[in-house]
């Protein structure tokens, strides 16, 4: 059995290597047909903020949630924070699997009348004109599945900071070997769909994170999460790398829910 082990194990080994499509376990997750989480980013027009909350809810109806999901989209959501003196908007969804990955902004955009609409209220960012876009869609550097629970979360959050530049790659190192204990406390914590999106505003290299709650007391849950031990050493070694948006006290801050 011992001379066997070795044989064992790089049969394993070529197995995988044959089974993955490239180096990059990001690659490989976009080339498996599940489900992917999209980040999308717009800067609102100073004149079209008030016109927000109306768009959205169109987005709510049930024709047009069928609609989207034709378009492979669902689970819409939308968030806004100030960065700089701009408003930003942030829209997050699950997009099909058998969908070209780089084509969800532009699958957003055609979608349907009401994410049509939507788009006529931003100003795109910088990077999405060069993609010929009016949305932005993140770097998608993170993602923990969490609790797998087939009913609607209780609540969603997004949440926003920044990456100090010194520290970029020590930060994207980490969120390619997040913790086994990490992920086990997401379960734990009755969280789901844990993502973290990257991009660059102006000076700032700025990071949104997105979960989701679907326990039946998050008081409860997010004391827990707080008082883990491994949480606690991991968040030693992330806040380290992060810097609060300009004006904000502590390294995280909630953004606003579009509703």
């Amino acid at each position: 059995m011992r001379k066997l082990l070795p044989r064992i194990v790089l049969a394993a080994a070529l197995a995988w290597c044959l089974s993955a499509q490239a180096f990059s376990p990001y690659e490989n997750y976009l080339a498996s047909g599940k489900p992917r989480q999209v980040g999308l980013i717009a800067r609102v027009h100073p004149d079209r903020l008030q016109d927000l909350p109306e768009a959205f809810a169109k987005l709510q109806s049930a024709d047009e949630k069928a609609a989207q999901a034709k378009a492979g989209i669902r689970n819409l959501s939308a968030f806004t924070r100030e960065i700089g003196d701009q408003t930003w908007l942030v829209l997050h969804f699950v997009q099909d699997g058998n969908r070209p990955y780089l084509g969800a902004a532009r699958d957003f955009e055609g979608a349907t009348p009401g994410t049509r609409g939507l788009g006529e209220l931003v100003i795109p960012h910088e990077r999405a004109r060069r993609f010929g876009s009016r949305w932005l869609q993140m770097e998608w550097i993170n993602y923990i599945r969490g609790r797998d629970i087939s009913i609607p979360a209780r609540s969603r959050l997004m949440i926003v900071t920044t990456v100090i530049p010194e520290k970029e790659q020590e930060y994207r190192s980490l969120h390619q070997t997040v913790w086994p204990g990490v992920v086990d406390q997401v379960v734990r914590g009755n969280l789901r769909d844990l993502c973290v999106f990257m991009t660059g505003i102006d000076d700032l290299l700025v990071e949104f994170l997105y979960l989701e709650y679907v326990g039946d007391d998050q008081a409860k849950d997010d004391a827990r999460n707080n008082s883990d031990i491994i949480n606690q050493r991991w968040w030693k070694l992330t806040d380290a790398c992060q810097r609060g948006l300009p004006g904000v006290d502590g390294n995280w801050v909630s953004m606003d829910p579009v509703e």
